[in-house]
């Protein structure tokens, strides 16, 4: 994926984040779970958010909490499973 391509993937991510959860990320490298951002509730609104908005399943049998640290780790798990920038 090229970094600008990157750069907008994450850039919508952040969207999502503050569009479906109200949550005002400070940056793409911000520790969201060590900063309170999301709790649990938040998280499963995120997790559908994100499965909508970038046509993806995420695996959750396979589930890892560290993935939604960061916006810049959702956005490269996002990557992962195929998602791309919405156009």
């Amino acid at each position: 994926m090229h970094a600008d391509v990157h750069d907008e993937l994450r850039d919508q991510v952040a969207a999502v984040m503050s569009d479906q959860a109200g949550i005002d990320v400070p940056d793409a490298e911000a520790d969201l779970l060590g900063a309170g951002l999301i709790d649990s509730m938040a998280l499963v609104t995120l997790i559908v958010a994100f499965e909508d908005t970038f046509a993806v399943q995420l695996p959750l049998e396979e589930f890892d909490i560290d993935r939604f640290r960061s916006v810049a780790s959702i956005a490269d798990f996002l990557a992962s499973l195929g998602a791309e920038p919405v156009r």
